[in-house]
């Protein structure tokens, strides 16, 4: 049954002659809608007015971001809809290229070379399946994330036929983790798994769904184990670096990462493993790393504006603390050549808007508050910061600071800790929650800042949404660490989750510290209580 509408279909290739071919044996299929583009940033523009329903997209696009980085880039701007079909063309069969790919829930894979017949009948039977599942994806467009699900397991439940089985099962997972519905995701993929081992899309959702459920270490178990398949050991060092910073333990975060072949390091790693140097004190390896990578990628625009911002940043988080004032104004100095050099390649609004608050950042540094304060009120007229990304906002909170503006730093710390709840990237997690943790204790703020996501905590456990108040309670308690109040809370959320662990902190630990504490009356009468029913739960299972 074809669509009432010809299908809106996007190939991007940055090859001519494969772009046409392309085109054509899609077209000897059907009289479909399509439009060509050679790059990422054409595909940008062409979002701006359609919307496709399916994008073929190759990995490799000639001096310009990867497919996969343009399609992550597309998500974060919110041009790209979570119903649009994915299908992602490579000739690269290497590990950290595979992982990358299934790390965005591809539809469809395609390897490169490729016959005309296995490419339109892997494409007929993906039509098929949109098909069956277009309700579903009318519902995931508007976040009606429930309403999906109901229709995906009333026709799994009613039958449906046995080649469509596979493609609504995934659907669903990818829907229940969209809707961050982790405990239920990670059910679903154990069970996939247990059918058979050899499903990689299900090992890559278990593993996100019980990284997301703060079952850090048996995350890590999972990971072991898919570090012997070729196919996704890459990944899984950068999952295993993931856990391994969550946890604090920077060297053997840095180490899993020198384990990926630097020139084989995305963006995302590379951010991962400069924080590692980061909270090491290791300027001098952060910096090299991060030239290197602008070194290797300054035929690629995009990439290499990306990568300047990165090491512009870092000059400005050494410029804050040095002491010395020459030393901080050449950091300062460092940063703004930097930033400088980038602007000339930006061509990406967000990216206009985060070079903005660096500049008044290292105005801020040098003293000038003037052409800080000047530069924050330009933006606000110009740009929506809560469209910003986490870092971004960042620098505009250390910025709002600096001037006075409590207040207005106070609102976006909050908007932070909103998008950090929606967080459905690992690294991007990981990173976001380090930055954010660095500068409220640069800023003195920790305490009252972990008192706050305390209270959201509460908030959360009183509307029985106990995995956000588990998230919560762990994030005041590891903020301002030595507060009996922020660790029964934490013991509570996890015996409410029936957890006896969350990113890396069990039971037993808090338990052993609360032991340690002085408790008023109130507070040891809560944690006797608490102790005595977690030693009944944890017999119980």
């Amino acid at each position: 049954m074809r669509e009432l509408h010809p299908l809106k279909i996007a190939i991007v290739e940055d090859n001519a002659t494969a772009r046409t071919n392309l085109r054509s044996h899609l077209l000897s299929l059907q009289n479909f809608d399509i439009a060509s583009y050679s790059n990422g940033k054409e595909l940008r523009n062409g979002l701006r007015v359609t919307d496709f329903d399916a994008i073929f997209i190759d990995y490799h696009l000639g001096q310009n971001k990867n497919g996969v980085e343009w399609i992550q880039s597309l998500r974060d701007t919110k041009l790209l809809k979570p119903s649009t079909g994915l299908i992602f063309i490579t000739s690269d069969s290497m590990p950290n290229t595979i992982g990358q790919i299934l790390d965005m829930y591809p539809d469809l894979i395609i390897i490169k070379p490729y016959t005309i017949r296995n490419l339109l009948s892997s494409f007929k039977h993906y039509m098929k399946v949109r098909q069956q599942t277009k309700p579903v994806l009318e519902y995931i467009n508007k976040a009606s994330f429930e309403l999906a699900l109901d229709y995906i397991d009333e026709k799994l439940d009613n039958g449906i036929e046995a080649r469509f089985r596979s493609d609504f099962i995934k659907l669903k997972g990818r829907i229940l983790l969209q809707a961050q519905q982790y405990e239920k995701a990670a059910d679903l993929y154990s069970k996939v798994l247990n059918k058979s081992q050899n499903v990689m899309w299900a090992h890559w959702g278990l593993i996100k769904s019980e990284f997301f459920i703060g079952k850090w270490n048996h995350c890590q178990d999972m990971l072991d184990r898919l570090i012997e398949q070729s196919l996704t050991k890459d990944k899984a060092y950068e999952w295993l670096a993931s856990v391994e910073l969550g946890k604090k333990n920077y060297e053997k975060a840095e180490a899993l990462l020198d384990k990926i072949k630097e020139s084989e390091l995305s963006i995302q790693a590379t951010r991962l493993k400069t924080m590692c140097y980061k909270m090491q004190g290791k300027a001098d390896a952060a910096i090299k790393l991060l030239e290197r990578k602008i070194q290797g990628n300054l035929s690629i625009r995009e990439r290499m504006v990306d990568y300047t911002m990165e090491l512009a940043r870092y000059h400005l988080h050494l410029a804050d603390q040095v002491l010395k004032r020459h030393q901080k104004q050449d950091e300062v100095n460092e940063a703004k050549k930097l930033i400088g050099r980038a602007s000339r390649n930006i061509l990406d609004r967000h990216a206009e808007m985060q070079k903005d608050y660096m500049l008044a950042l290292a105005h801020l540094l040098e003293d000038d508050s003037q052409k800080a304060h000047k530069i924050m009120l330009a933006n606000e007229q110009l740009y929506r910061v809560e469209d910003a990304n986490i870092v971004t906002k960042v620098d505009a909170v250390k910025v709002w600071f600096g001037l006075g503006e409590k207040g207005k730093a106070n609102e976006l710390l909050e908007s932070c800790d909103e998008v950090l709840m929606s967080q459905i990237n690992h690294i991007d997690s990981i990173v976001s929650n380090e930055l954010i943790t660095s500068t409220e204790q640069s800023l003195g703020i920790e305490k009252n800042r972990a008192m706050s996501v305390n209270e959201q905590g509460m908030s959360y456990f009183q509307k029985n949404q106990q995995s956000k108040a588990l998230q919560c309670f762990h994030r005041a308690y590891t903020m301002f660490p030595g507060v009996p109040a922020f660790a029964l809370n934490l013991l509570q959320s996890l015996y409410e989750c029936g957890q006896y662990e969350y990113k890396g902190v069990t039971a037993d630990i808090i338990i052993n510290e609360l032991q340690n504490l002085a408790l008023n009356d109130k507070n040891q009468h809560r944690f006797n209580m608490l102790a005595d029913a977690l030693s009944h739960q944890a017999k119980a299972q």
